[in-house]
């Protein structure tokens, strides 16, 4: 998109977006619009005449007055996440799930950006490279409101006091930040930008990720998923067909975004792409059912485009959509069929782990399911069998009798 648009203009473009996009109900639209009136205020202010995105960092970094994102009222995140949807809108024509602005500038910034480019080097994925670059924003920012735009003024107290701005019931987040830290500065100091080691007294944390157990869906939650999305109109037909290629066949949202007209090999019944996870080759049926919902969407309900990409936004310029759109309108579509989140988790992994769920009760081989699945071995594959208590239930082993006088020993003799 362009850089420079006018106030009312791009707003306007905005709100049509999520209303489009996200099924807003007038109510949050009409938020949105009045929490980016503050914006408008701080052009006319300044006699600014177009806004972008580097004019809404700007603004909020006047907004926040040296505070962190713990310090603001309920009402002032709000604003902050409603000027940061805008600038995302403004940046890509789009918007995703998370609102944040990545915060990169000044001379620690210009650090981080090499130490992204050396992980980027080390052929690390987009969305490990994304939550580096989140970390690294996030410190740039507090080191900018605190008053510090050097390298070398970046003291051991510093990064405790960052840590400890950082929400406490977010284990995961402070311990991977923690790590990307000690990763940024060993970073420096192999490069000769800093002298003293101050990654190594960077504080270690004892988090340990617990694996949780998948959620899953019935064939007959999955039929109801389905029923409840109405087909008569163009986004419908395109969430539809994103559905039954989550639901039937276990794509990712990453793989579903980056379905091209290629991959379609109608003539075999087949769909072949390579996943963006694994990077591993792939060949899955094109079953009819999918086929039908794909040829629905293409021919009565996808916008006329040049882009090979199948699924695109719904609003122009009609960009390819992304995966965190999929993840969030598949969250969405389980919201509207009437399933709780509080009871199991939505979104494209649970369709996912439903198809596995389904595989294992027609005693389908794990070789099989790992192929289906597109994992490079079956070791990745076990995680899901655990959801088969079925035939958890069939490997238990019987608990044998203990005879009553074993709870009268002490020491391995009888108590007389």
């Amino acid at each position: 998109m362009q850089n420079n648009f006018d106030f009312e203009g791009i707003t306007s473009k905005a709100y049509n977006y999520l209303k489009e996009e996200f099924s807003y109900k007038y109510v949050t639209l009409r938020h949105y619009r009045s929490r980016w009136l503050p914006v408008k205020e701080y052009m006319e202010g300044h006699g600014l005449k177009f806004i972008s995105p580097a004019l809404c960092k700007d603004f909020l970094l006047e907004f926040y007055k040296g505070r962190t994102h713990g310090e603001l009222t309920d009402n002032e995140k709000l604003i902050e996440k409603s000027v940061s949807v805008l600038s995302e809108y403004l940046t890509t024509g789009s918007v995703e799930r998370k609102y944040k602005i990545r915060y990169l500038d000044g001379s620690i910034g210009l650090a981080m950006n090499d130490f992204l480019a050396y992980k980027r080097s080390r052929c690390l994925r987009e969305m490990t490279l994304d939550k580096i670059e989140s970390h690294m924003s996030s410190f740039n920012f507090w080191l900018f409101t605190n008053g510090i735009c050097s390298i070398n003024n970046i003291k051991h107290h510093h990064i405790i006091a960052f840590i400890i701005s950082l929400d406490p019931d977010k284990k995961s987040l402070i311990h991977d930040t923690l790590m990307d830290l000690r990763g940024f500065f060993q970073f420096l100091y192999e490069k000769r930008v800093i002298s003293d080691k101050i990654g190594s007294f960077i504080p270690k944390d004892n988090y340990q990720k617990q694996a949780k157990l998948p959620a899953y869906y019935t064939e007959e939650e999955i039929e109801k998923l389905l029923r409840s999305v109405d087909r008569g109109n163009i986004v419908g037909k395109r969430d539809y067909g994103i559905l039954v290629l989550a639901a039937y066949l276990g794509l990712r949202a990453s793989d579903i975004a980056r379905l091209r007209f290629e991959n379609l090999h109608w003539d075999q019944n087949t769909i072949i792409l390579r996943q963006y996870k694994t990077g591993k080759n792939i060949t899955l049926p094109l079953l009819p059912l999918v086929g039908n919902a794909l040829l629905d969407y293409i021919q009565y309900g996808r916008p006329k485009s040049e882009e090979q990409y199948i699924f695109l936004l719904v609003t122009s310029p009609f960009l390819p959509i992304r995966p965190p759109t999929i993840a969030g309108l598949i969250n969405r579509r389980f919201s509207y069929a009437g399933f709780k989140s509080t009871t199991r988790r939505h979104g494209g992994h649970a369709l996912r782990h439903s198809l596995v769920k389904e595989l294992l009760n027609n005693k389908q081989s794990l070789p099989v399911i790992s192929e289906v699945l597109g994992h490079k071995n079956t070791t990745s594959t076990r995680y899901y069998i655990r959801i088969d208590t079925e035939s958890l239930v069939q490997c238990a082993l019987e608990v044998p009798v203990v005879d009553p006088l074993f709870y009268s020993q002490e020491g391995g003799l009888l108590i007389s």
